[in-house]
């Protein structure tokens, strides 16, 4: 189970799990609660990674960063609680050697501006690749349960 107030969820114990990958998923969350973090949170993608949130969709850097402006428009809060992470790597030597896929799911509070609260589960698939040897988004995408 994730530690309680953080952002450090699971992660299998019977395989070894790469520590950039627990890094860069924790800290993308960290970065995904703070509306004054637009710039770094489009940083976590690859200038044509595709995003999906629910029925939301955006492609490359410039639509990724409207999508990322307009998740703040009704919200004054939002914490994501990450459970559990389940990686895996597919491809071996080729095109998608360098990648990690991951499912993983958890809770988001928000707080809209209104003043609402809402408790959602959300289930997602993300796919990282090195660039440059730094991790980054290739597509990320979250179902999520209201």
């Amino acid at each position: 189970m994730a530690s309680s107030g953080s952002y450090t969820p699971a992660y299998p114990t019977d395989r070894a799990v790469d520590e950039r990958v627990k890094d860069f998923v924790s800290s993308f969350y960290a970065t995904s609660d703070d509306p004054s973090k637009n710039e770094e949170w489009v940083d976590y993608f690859l200038p044509d990674a595709v995003v999906t949130i629910g029925e939301k969709s955006a492609r490359g850097t410039e639509q990724i960063r409207q999508f990322r402006q307009g998740m703040w428009e009704q919200v004054k809060t939002r914490r994501h609680k990450p459970e559990k992470v389940f990686p895996a790597s597919f491809g071996g030597a080729g095109a998608d050697g360098d990648a990690v896929e991951y499912m993983l799911h958890g809770s988001v509070d928000i707080v809209t501006k209104t003043g609402e609260q809402q408790a959602l589960t959300w289930a997602g698939r993300a796919i990282l690749k090195e660039v440059d040897g730094r991790l980054k988004y290739e597509l990320y995408q979250v179902y999520i349960h209201k």
